[in-house]
């Protein structure tokens, strides 16, 4: 049974959050967080400030929304990674990211800040990282099984372990320019596909 599209006022303010996000990708995008306000995007989108703040009441809310919908777009990843293997999925986001250096810096910060347990951003903080790390695992073992992946590791400490490099590594692009492509290839290889151990070196 198809379900009916949403109408009346339900649909008109999911219509309106979609509105209010896209704006703030491109406002966030081009100021950056700091340089971005509710105000700008109730400007450009024609709002009262109020009406943007009665969908999203801090700037903060509205960044995990943009930074939300982000993810979104790599909903097909098991996917791509099932199809073209892992560690190539992973380094076409990386580089896909060059272009969005704005929103990796907002995510980074926002990230930081919501590992306190108060922060508005921290239950979706926590919802991201219960998402992605099943899924790289996934992807993982997967790859494990077709031997494009060596590591006999557990596939989620593995995931985890991904996670934490790309993010770390992520910091050093932003700071101080180290190339995340090829920092992230090196990083994948040595954690994915360990050279063997010989018996000599045992």
């Amino acid at each position: 049974m198809t379900e009916a599209p949403a109408r009346g006022p339900y649909a008109k303010s999911a219509a309106r959050r979609s509105e209010i996000i896209a704006s703030a990708t491109a406002v966030f995008g081009t100021h950056g967080y700091r340089g971005g306000s509710l105000r700008q995007i109730a400007k450009q989108l024609d709002l009262s400030l109020t009406t943007v703040m009665h969908h999203f009441p801090t700037k903060v809310s509205l960044l995990a929304a943009v930074l939300s919908q982000e993810d979104a777009a790599d909903t097909d990843f098991s996917e791509r990674a099932a199809r073209d293997g892992f560690i190539p999925t992973v380094l076409t986001i990386v580089e896909r990211n060059l272009g969005r250096r704005e929103l990796v810096r907002m995510f980074t910060v926002v990230q930081a800040e919501a590992t306190h347990a108060d922060h508005e951003a921290h239950a979706w903080l926590r919802a991201r990282y219960a998402d992605v790390i099943p899924e790289y695992a996934a992807a993982i073992d997967y790859d494990r099984s077709l031997g494009r992946v060596t590591a006999t590791t557990d596939a989620a400490m593995l995931a985890d372990l991904v996670i934490g490099m790309w993010e770390g590594i992520q910091v050093r692009w932003l700071a101080d320019g180290t190339d995340p492509v090829a920092a992230m290839r090196v990083a994948l290889d040595a954690l994915l596909l360990p050279a063997p151990v010989s018996a000599a070196g045992r």
